[in-house]
Formats: structure tokens, C-alpha cells, sequence
């Protein structure tokens, strides 16, 4: 009977170990990184454990990207609230906000970094040569090297995007036609050469590309002029060589809003999106996720403050003190 009991000691033991090793290592524990009114924040994807990474009261920090191992996240920071226009800089700091380090050192515009696919490297937009282009910089080294040169008259490039593979950027670029403003996205090889348009009949506005995890679609936003001269903005996705626009958020939050950012969930089965909806009074950007397979649009828990420029991970390191956890979307107000 001693022996018995014993055992079902140790069967109970093992037990409750292995479900807290599930609860431990569950790869559920992903996470969002964002901006909030100048600072960066995280927490888990269901808007949980919602926690400030930076305190910056005389800067402006933004644009927060995952490193590929989820434990450090890259942003730019500018450096004087007063000149939000001509100074910005790219930081590096711990998944926990420890240890920020400092990139560039230019006071000018230094902005929307991308990580190379093996955290070595970060792809970003500068004004340093005096008008929009794409850098790359060594993270070990701080070595920057600039990778377009498009010049000042002949179309400036911003906001590179590394593909999964290493080899190539996407990245907006700017359609220098006399008095109207157009934007569209070009893809090229990561030393510069082999730039090509996805559109060459582009609307007005074409801009923040991002890659799918496997590299086989690209997520961009995309707007329309309308006879009134007011746009209409829609989310897109490009699949080869054809455009796919996801009209079900249209549909429930109607053409009156804007972007401020979006990324990849899911391994590319969901997209969040940092929208603004203008019909609402006193409106902010706040966080949705779209789920492809279901075609659900719904919005993570409300907050009274701009929520923009989200990014997610599956693999950073906890949120809370007491570990990975795992989380879930929970039943959160289906938009309409």
C-alpha cells in the first residue's frame, strides 16, 4: 500500500510538473510591442499584462521592432519633442526595456528600422545625405552603410522592410510628380541593385510594406482619391503579382480611417493593425487584429491613449515576473 501511495505521489508530481512546463514553454506567451504617446510599451496579444518598456519625457519614441529571437526590440527615438520634423535616432534596447543603446549619432531624421532576418543588422530610412534613403547598420559595430541613392530630385526612398530570406528589401518610395503627392513600393536586392516597382501605375499613395513570414505576400496600405478629393483607405495584400484587398474591414469600419502601422501574426495567419476612425468624436488609434480563415476584425481592450505602430513575436521573453504564461484572444467585442 506504502508503495502504492507513493506512486501516485510521484504520477501527481510528474503531473502537475509537465502542465507547469506546458504552461512555461507554451509558445502562446507572444506578445505585441507599441507606441503609446511617446513611449514604448508591451503586453501579451489579449492586451494583458500591459507594461512601459521606456520613460522618455523629453522624447518622442516610436516604430518598435522585434529582433528576430524576440529579445530585444529596435525603435527610433527623437530626441526633442520640439523638432519632431529633423531629429530622430535608432536605438536597440533589452525585450525587458534594459540596456538602451543608441545606434546612430546624426540629429537628423533616423528612422523605421527593420531587422535583418539574423539580428545583426538593422535596415532604416535617413535624411543624413539630405533627403530620404535606405541605410543598413551593423548592431555590433554601429558600421552604416547607405544602400539607395536616389537623390533629391530623383525619388527619395524610406521605410525598408528586410525579407525573410536576407536578400532583398521592400521599401516605399516617393513619386516626385509636380504638384501631387505620390507614394508606391519597389523591391531590390539588399546591396541596392535590381530596383523594380510592384506598381507601375500606382495610386497616389502606396506605403508601409511588410513581408510575410514565408516571403510569399507582401502587406501594404494603399489609398484612393476620390472625386471630392478625400481618400479612401484600404488594407492590401500582394500575392505574386496580384493585389488582394481586404475589404471585410471596410466593410464593418467603413473608408474613413487611418493607419498607423501594421505587422504579421500567426506565422501571416492574422494581421494587427493600429487604426484611427475618424467618424468616432475624439478618436485614437487603437489595436485590431484580422484573422484570415474566420475574417474577423476584432479590436484589443479599449485605452483612452494612441496605441500605434504595433509589432508582434511569438518567441520574446515574459511580460510579467512570474514567467511565460500562456495567453489567449479572449472574447473581445466583434466589431461591426
Amino acid at each position: 500500500m506504502k508503495r502504492l501511495k507513493t506512486r501516485i505521489l510521484s504520477q501527481a508530481l510528474t503531473f502537475f510538473f509537465l502542465c507547469g512546463f506546458l504552461c512555461f514553454a507554451s509558445p502562446l506567451e507572444a506578445k505585441i510591442v507599441f507606441s503609446v504617446d511617446g513611449d514604448i510599451f508591451v503586453m501579451n496579444d489579449d492586451g494583458s499584462r500591459r507594461r512601459r518598456l521606456t520613460h522618455t519625457p523629453q522624447s518622442i519614441d516610436k516604430q518598435p521592432r522585434w529582433s528576430p529571437d524576440g529579445k530585444r526590440v529596435a525603435f527610433s527615438r527623437i530626441l526633442d519633442k520640439t523638432r519632431t520634423q529633423t531629429t530622430g535616432e535608432v536605438f536597440v534596447m533589452n525585450a525587458d526595456g534594459t540596456d538602451p543603446r543608441r545606434l546612430t549619432h546624426n540629429n537628423v531624421i533616423d528612422s523605421s528600422p527593420s531587422w535583418s532576418p539574423d539580428g545583426t543588422e538593422l535596415a532604416f530610412t535617413s535624411v543624413r545625405s539630405g533627403h530620404f534613403e535606405v541605410h543598413v547598420v551593423d548592431v555590433a559595430t554601429g558600421d552604416i552603410r547607405q544602400v539607395t541613392t536616389g537623390g533629391k530630385d530623383l525619388e527619395p526612398s524610406a521605410s525598408p522592410d528586410w525579407s525573410p530570406d536576407g536578400t532583398r528589401f521592400v521599401f516605399e518610395r516617393f513619386i516626385l510628380i509636380p504638384g501631387i503627392s505620390r507614394k508606391t513600393i519597389y523591391v531590390m536586392d539588399v546591396d541596392g541593385n535590381n530596383q523594380r516597382p510592384l506598381h507601375p501605375d500606382a495610386p497616389p499613395l502606396i506605403d508601409s510594406p511588410r513581408w510575410s513570414s514565408d516571403g510569399q505576400q507582401i502587406l501594404f496600405f494603399k489609398s484612393k482619391r476620390l472625386p471630392d478629393g478625400d481618400f479612401n483607405h484600404y488594407i492590401v495584400l500582394r500575392i505574386g503579382g496580384r493585389d488582394q484587398e481586404i475589404s471585410d474591414i471596410n466593410d464593418r469600419l467603413g473608408n474613413n480611417f487611418i493607419i498607423a502601422g501594421a505587422c504579421w501574426m500567426e506565422n501571416d495567419r492574422s494581421i494587427l493593425l493600429a487604426l484611427k476612425l475618424m467618424n468616432k468624436p475624439s478618436p485614437n488609434y487603437d489595436l485590431y487584429r484580422y484573422t484570415f480563415e474566420t475574417q474577423g476584425l476584432r479590436r484589443l481592450p479599449i485605452e483612452s491613449s494612441d496605441e500605434n505602430w504595433p509589432d508582434w513575436t511569438a518567441g520574446a521573453l515574459s511580460v510579467s515576473p512570474q514567467g511565460k504564461l500562456p495567453t489567449l484572444w479572449g472574447e473581445l467585442k466583434q466589431m461591426k
